[in-house]
Parts: C-alpha cells; structure tokens; sequence
C-alpha cells in the first residue's frame, strides 16, 4: 500500500468541464489505430500519443478517457481472432517496446495491462469451478507477471492515470479484501478524479459475485454522486449504475432502487459534453424501459448503432423493447 500512496505524490487532478468541442471518434476505431501502431512496432509514435493523452486529458465519444482506450487497444484483437498466438505476439512486441525505450513508463503499462488481459483470456468466462488447475495457475502466474511490471513501472517518473487501473484489476485478480480495495480507489480518485475508469472498476469489485454484496454498488453510487458536484456527480452515477444495467434478475432488482432521475440526468450530461456512444445509448435505454419511460427509451434506442447483448441478454429482448418504445 505505500507504493499506492506514494505513486500519486505530488500529483493533483481535477474535475473538469469537458472539452468545447464533442469527441467523434469511437473507442473501438481508436483502440484499433493504437493496435496498429504497436503491430508496426512504431514505438515513437505511440510514445507521443500517450504523452499527449496525459497532457491533454482528451476524451473519446461517450466520455471515455483516450489514455483508457490505449491501453486497452493492445489487448483488443479482431473479432474471433483472440488466441494465446495473439497475446503471445503482443507481447513480443511490448518488450521489443521496452527495450528500444528503457525508461519508458507507457510500456510497461502497456505490457502489464497485456498480461492482465492474457490472464482474464485464459480464465475464460466460466464461474470459477468451472476452471481448471492448468488455468488457475497460468491465470496467476500473468497476472503476478503484470503486478511486477506495474511495480517496476511505478519507480519511474512519469506517472500515468492507467497504473492505478491496472492495480485495480490487480487488487480483484488477487481478492483484495473491502478496505484495501477502497483504499486503492481513494488513491486512485485523488490523482485523477474525473478518471472515470476508476469508478467503474472499483463498482465491479462491489458486485456480489466478486467481492461485494447486494446494494453496494448502489450506495457508492449515491455516495460518489452527492460528494461530487454537478454535472461530474450525476455523469458518474450513469457511469456506476451502468455496472448493474443487464436483463438478469438479480441486477434488474438492483434497478428498481436507483434514482432514475439522477441517472437520466448523467446521461444526458455525458451525451451533451461528450456525444452519444452505443454502449452508453444501451444502458440507458435499458434504464428507460426498466422506469417505463418510453419517450426517453425512444430517443436512446434511435441512437444504437448495435445492441450490447451482455445487456439485454438476447436479439429478442432487444427487439422487443425497442418496439415497445416506438
């Protein structure tokens, strides 16, 4: 924990209103250009880009931060493309990155948060008696791998919001208990506060099949949307919520607690500074059916390029619900 705290010393972030002009560019066209770079192993290039990001604070369409969307760019293969070759491939190149820049914080970052992604790919999807010894031990042995990389990475000058990210995904891979996990979130929201990242990851450590229990991603929800002023407060509410937003019982229960109002307003805030992306336009015509608001539902299900199924579960429900909002 000291290196957590000492990470963001010196460093102070802050809300931010949002940039005049919207963002147009998706996360998944983004992510993909990143991708390139790195399979062209131009390292120059993406040294630049993530400087820029740092220094800009720049957002893609729906809010989503750029530095978020790189990072995750490298683990982000072609559709039905995704193998152990792939991971095995990225990661060549990511220490090629690091050898060609010794110092370089983002490649380490970049290599961390790919044996991060490799560990969760050979988990697989499975609940967890499902997964075999082999996995387990190939699952932990990546994900030390990233914890050390970070640990290394956190040594160096330049300091970067993804770090803290990929502790958090640490802190879940390894099942950090509730106080160390917020302890990490505090740090984290104290660098970068309007990281909204952050918030999202640390409500996935409070779902119930992880290692929180019924409501308390609700109440962090409200905890985080009335210390947080407007409209920062209400877009992470949307953002948060967005963690319990899918056809399934349990999270449909959870719906039917939240403050709708406070979640429609977020949205609409992050829609007006940021632009509508798909997947926020899903959840919140999720939201809109579930509070029988259909005027709202319409509009959102007009924005949808493409239904996000590990919302509403299936193609049918989907179209069920967009024709009932028409």
């Amino acid at each position: 924990m000291k290196t957590i705290h000492d990470y963001g010393r010196g460093h102070s972030g802050s809300l931010s209103p949002g940039s005049s002009t919207k963002p147009t560019e998706t996360e998944d066209v983004y992510s993909a250009r990143i991708s390139d770079l790195l399979v062209q192993e131009d390292f120059a290039q993406l040294e630049k880009t993530a400087q820029q990001n740092r220094t800009e604070r720049s957002r893609l369409l729906g809010g989503i931060w750029k530095t978020f969307a790189f990072y995750e760019g490298f683990g982000k293969p072609s559709q039905g493309q995704e193998s152990a070759a792939f991971y095995d491939q990225q990661i060549a190149r990511a220490k090629k990155w690091m050898a060609a820049y010794p110092d370089s914080t983002t490649a380490r970052l970049a290599l961390a948060h790919l044996y991060l992604n490799y560990a969760g790919f050979t988990r697989g999807t499975g609940l967890a008696d499902t997964v075999s010894e082999s996995q387990w031990s190939q699952f932990n042995t990546r994900s030390a791998q990233a914890k050390a990389i970070l640990l290394e990475a956190s040594t160096l000058k330049e300091k970067d919001p993804a770090w803290y990210y990929g502790m958090q995904l640490i802190a879940l891979d390894e099942g950090w208990s509730k106080a160390r996990a917020r302890e990490l979130f505090d740090q984290a929201a104290a660098f970068e506060p309007d990281y909204y990242h952050y918030y999202r990851q640390y409500s996935n450590y409070l779902l119930p099949q992880w290692y929180g229990e019924s409501g308390d991603v609700l109440a962090f929800a409200e905890e985080v949307s009335k210390r947080v002023p407007d409209p920062q407060g209400s877009m992470l509410y949307f953002y948060i919520i967005g963690t319990i937003t899918c056809y399934c019982r349990e999270d449909m229960e959870e719906l039917s607690h939240i403050s709708y109002s406070k979640a429609k307003q977020g949205y609409e805030s992050v829609s007006r500074l940021y632009g509508t992306s798909n997947l926020n336009a899903n959840r919140f015509a999720f939201l809109a059916v579930t509070y029988n608001d259909r005027e709202s539902a319409r509009d959102a299900f007009d924005a949808i390029n493409e239904p996000n199924l590990e919302i509403w579960y299936t193609q049918g429900v989907f179209d069920t619900y967009r024709n009932w909002a028409k």
